[in-house]
């Protein structure tokens, strides 16, 4: 595909003054391969490698916050997700860092946790006993989703609510992830607030029923999103870009929305955005599926619109699933760029995320860029 087609991403772009060399960003895909926690040499070379093949900005794998209910299994193999607040593991992420920046990218660290999608026992020494979040709900059971049946059977137990103080300290432990990373030389902060996680679980109507001050409608319920977010803003001040990832979907209902309309969607988003972020990520299985009936703008298009704010598509950039595929099923390599790069002169999105064919080719901006042919997916790039 000619350069001219993708050129629009390669222009850099500057945000709260750290400038990207480019708009296409490495968006995070979990890998669980840091030992005990700390992410080791293997790791340093997974991330160095793409930002080598000249993404601007690689997003890591969501990197637990220190809390009991945080980490829980990925589903890759006894691999460990990497953690923010051990001397360790800071000394490790610097390398990383130092790596990423000497090949002429820029990092940031995504801020996750499990919330009720880490099933009793999970975590190791950090664990749970009980589902736990805001109403100790794993969600409904009988929509659409790609996790298969002993997996919800897994996760569909009763549990517990966290109580307003529990609630306190979780804002408290994004925020003190969030200085930790600035103290070690990440350039920006992302905090996932999508596909089931905590977060999330706070946003949606189907684990979170709370009366008090953080549940109740659509509105009510973005109070935990917009208190994490100004404590990581404080926390990192006011030179670092933040990020926040949301979706309407999640792995107990794939037809799950957050917003019914882009009224809505402005009630939900404006706070958070307001509460510090710079840059929404808005993250669908794939970004041709269109969040409300009777229009054809993406949902990127429409959080783009009804923010104001920087916005970054997420979802199905040169890789197709079935719409109720599992995580873990490998896509078929497309070629939908020129898909994209049409959204992206319609104005629908300023940043791009790329996921699964990054993880399938360090290079694969370079062969985007040049028009090559991209590589037929690999099943063995999904596990680290």
């Amino acid at each position: 595909m000619p350069e001219a087609i993708i050129a629009p991403l390669l222009e850099p772009i500057t945000i709260r003054g750290l400038t990207l060399r480019n708009r296409v960003m490495m968006s995070p895909m979990s890998r669980a391969a840091s030992s005990n926690g700390v992410p080791g040499a293997n790791v340093a070379s997974y991330y160095r490698q793409r930002a080598e093949g000249g993404v601007g900005t690689i997003f890591t794998e969501a990197i637990s916050i220190e809390h009991p209910g945080a980490l829980g299994d990925i589903g890759l193999g006894d691999g460990a997700a990497p953690y923010l607040w051990t001397d360790a593991a800071l000394a490790a992420w610097r390398g990383i860092v130092e790596e990423v920046h000497a090949a002429g990218a820029v990092i940031f660290p995504q801020l996750m946790h499990f919330g009720v999608m880490k099933y009793p026992g999970s975590g190791g020494a950090h664990r749970e006993d009980l589902i736990a979040g805001p109403s100790g709900l794993w969600g409904p059971a009988d929509r659409p989703s790609g996790l298969p049946p002993e997996m919800i059977a897994k996760l569909n137990q009763p549990g517990r609510a966290y109580s307003d103080a529990e609630i306190e300290q979780l804002v408290a432990a994004y925020a003190a992830s969030a200085a930790n990373a600035k103290a070690v030389g990440f350039d920006g902060v992302a905090i996932h607030g999508g596909h089931g996680y905590l977060i999330d679980n706070f946003l949606w109507e189907g684990t979170n029923e709370r009366t008090d001050r953080w549940g109740g409608d659509h509105v009510q319920r973005v109070r935990f999103a917009v208190e994490v977010v100004r404590a990581v803003r404080a926390a990192v001040g006011e030179e670092m870009p933040i990020s926040f990832r949301f979706s309407q979907w999640k792995p107990q209902d794939f037809t799950a929305q957050l917003a019914r309309s882009p009224k809505q969607l402005e009630e939900i988003l404006a706070p958070i955005g307001e509460a510090g972020v710079d840059i929404f990520e808005a993250s669908t299985r794939d970004f041709t599926d269109l969040p409300f009936e009777s229009s054809d703008i993406s949902l990127a298009g429409w959080t783009k619109q009804v923010t104001g704010k920087l916005t970054a598509m997420v979802g199905g950039t040169t890789v197709k699933r079935g719409k109720l595929e599992g995580t873990f099923t490998p896509p078929q390599t497309i070629d939908n760029l020129a898909e994209i790069m049409a959204r992206h002169a319609r104005g629908e999105f300023d940043l791009l995320q790329v996921g699964r064919a990054l993880l399938n080719d360090p290079r694969w901006l370079e062969k985007a860029q040049k028009g090559e042919e991209l590589l037929p997916f690999d099943p063995a790039c999904l596990v680290a």
